[in-house]
């Protein structure tokens, strides 16, 4: 039997490994993960995650099954995915990676806005 919090821990670990992450308590309860500042993905228990995606990426993800509609925001971006598993982890992963590289882009876009207005 597979225990699905330790799983959990696992996907935590790695995501607290990746440049910039931090973890905060979630307003609907349990974790969110942030980079610099910007929400991309929280959990409601160890095996139900809910992953912001840019618009692009949700579409493909949804058309291809790789994740669960959201039930609350599909409009911003994001999907959810059953952790219950050990083959579940990587394409885990994969959806994690992809929300923290756009949080990254929109952070980075969003310091070099505040840059420019700064300087105008």
């Amino acid at each position: 039997m597979v225990d699905r919090n330790e799983l959990f821990e696992n996907l935590k670990n790695w995501i607290l490994q990746l440049p910039s992450v931090t973890q905060a308590a979630h307003r609907f309860g349990g974790t969110e993960f942030q980079v610099e500042g910007l929400e991309f993905m929280h959990h409601h228990g160890p095996s139900f995650l809910d992953i912001r995606l840019s618009k692009s990426d949700q579409s493909a993800v949804l058309k291809n099954g790789a994740a669960l509609p959201h039930r609350f925001s599909p409009q911003a971006g994001w999907v959810s995915f059953r952790l219950e598993k050990a083959e579940d982890l990587d394409p885990a992963k994969k959806l994690i990676q992809l929300a923290y590289e756009n949080a990254r882009i929109s952070m980075k876009t969003l310091g070099t806005r505040r840059s420019q207005s700064k300087l105008a």
